[in-house]
């Protein structure tokens, strides 16, 4: 199937195949789409269009369609749930950003269209973090979406006010750990004041990495050390856990990294109070600084 003519539209609409009725008369509707049953497929759609692009890609967003996962409302493309705080997916779109693939095929924004797919923590922290890793605004909605939304173009231009994109989701999850609007933590950020621990052998629950004195200075400049707030009912699981250096040898603090560096997350009194989150100042900026850091070998994890 030649998919060349897909460059020359506005939209490049990938869409879920083996549908229910309302996923066949998206796909009715549409004259200019494709269709894919999970990552494989849009993998492989993805490198034949670079196959086939040029340097005048008419610019487009990528609209991935597809029903909304129950209870995370998490979009889900064929069999493939788009879910950030999963390794696998965050590795293949920063494998695109890597490759330079959205701006070669001239796309400046992501949309995920199902229904609110903006409406749940996991969905708008997906949204957020994919933003991050891609460089581009990152939609996603807030309203039930059907086959009204769309004509042969793709997803309807006066339909465009339900949806909502990464850069003020990113500012509403900042609000809404603000001290004002959370449980203010009075204490600055003091990294000799959490507890520390030497690292002992054991299966970590997410990937950890040793930072030296050099590196954990980078890292402490980023974080807004007079911005915490306790999060009982932040549930995010993160991205990566940073062993700190200790001024003890061979005794490390721990950090860990949320919502793909928007924040970091401490635990002064011990992990059986509830953490304190900070916001960091340049999210791209930890993300380059940790992936630099080396991982732990073999496994292993903080005694706290």
């Amino acid at each position: 199937m030649d998919l060349t003519p897909l460059l020359a539209q506005p939209h490049l609409t990938v869409v879920t195949r083996h549908a229910d009725d309302e996923l066949t008369r998206i796909q009715d509707v549409i004259e200019h789409k494709v269709l894919v049953e999970g990552r494989g497929d849009l993998e492989a759609v993805l490198g034949q269009l670079l196959a086939g692009t040029t340097m005048t890609s008419k610019p487009k967003t990528l609209d991935l369609v597809g029903h909304s996962a129950p209870g995370s409302s998490l979009l889900k493309l064929g069999d493939w749930v788009i879910d950030a705080s999963r390794v696998a997916v965050t590795a293949f779109f920063r494998e695109l950003n890597d490759n330079n693939v959205l701006p070669r095929l001239g796309i400046y924004a992501v949309r995920l269209l199902g229904c609110h797919t903006a409406e749940t923590p996991q969905g708008r922290s997906t949204i957020c973090a994919l933003s991050n890793i891609l460089g581009v605004e990152v939609f996603g909605t807030r309203h039930l979406i059907y086959s009204a939304h769309y004509d042969a173009r793709g997803f309807r231009d006066d339909c465009n006010h339900a949806l909502v994109c990464s850069s003020d989701l990113r500012h509403d999850i900042e609000l809404a750990i603000e001290p004002a609007t959370g449980i203010p933590y009075p204490r600055i950020f003091d990294i000799d004041a959490l507890p520390a621990s030497p690292l002992v052998t054991t299966d970590p629950a997410w990937p950890r990495r040793v930072a030296g004195s050099a590196a954990a200075k980078d890292i402490l400049r980023l974080i807004r050390r007079s911005h915490g707030a306790q999060m009982p009912g932040l549930l995010a699981a993160p991205s990566c856990e940073i062993a700190l250096p200790s001024v003890k040898p061979d005794w490390y603090h721990v950090a860990q990294v949320l919502l793909d560096g928007e924040f970091v997350r401490v635990y002064p009194d011990g992990d059986r109070c509830p953490g304190v989150v900070f916001p960091v100042d340049d999210p791209q900026a930890l993300r380059s600084l940790v992936a630099a850091l080396p991982t732990v070998t073999p496994p292993v994890a903080l005694i706290r």
